[in-house]
């Protein structure tokens, strides 16, 4: 997916003003919270890895740390990050700018617990000086996930 498919999905429903133009990278969750001015929970990091050769996205608060206990729990393998070279082939976004909604493959979507209570989100948006604002309603209808997990500290 790209900028443009991305803002008009927003458009369809409605979210337009939910896009953000940053006047400083937020490839990070530390270098997004700063810019944004908002604490790095609220940060929607995606992560993609490598699940049973399938590349998946999992999507946690910004200070959440994956548990490799948790996680094989979850999903019965170890946590596998995709290699950088392969995440925008995979998903459509560079690593950065990695968002859960438009994934190039309808890549599967997980949402972390460590998202749950937080009155606004913002996920990256196409790339490191792009992130929208959303409620956690808004976040779940946009990127379809699979469920709700456990997989951090």
């Amino acid at each position: 997916m790209s900028l443009s498919d991305l803002k008009n999905e927003l458009i369809y429903h409605k979210l337009e003003d939910r896009y953000l133009v940053l006047p400083a990278t937020g490839a990070t969750v530390g270098e997004a919270a700063k810019v944004l001015q908002v604490d790095p929970d609220a940060i929607a990091k995606s992560l993609v890895l490598n699940v049973n050769e399938q590349p998946t996205v999992l999507v946690l608060s910004g200070n959440a740390r994956l548990d490799n206990h948790h996680f094989k729990e979850e999903f019965r393998v170890r946590p596998r990050l995709l290699p950088a070279t392969e995440v925008q082939k995979a998903t459509g976004y560079p690593v950065g700018g990695v968002n859960p909604i438009g994934l190039n493959n309808a890549l599967p979507v997980y949402l972390d617990t460590s998202l749950k209570n937080l009155t606004w989100l913002y996920p990256a948006a196409g790339d490191e000086y792009h992130a929208l604002k959303l409620t956690l309603t808004e976040l779940i209808t946009l990127s379809r996930p699979v469920r709700w997990v456990k997989v951090s500290k």
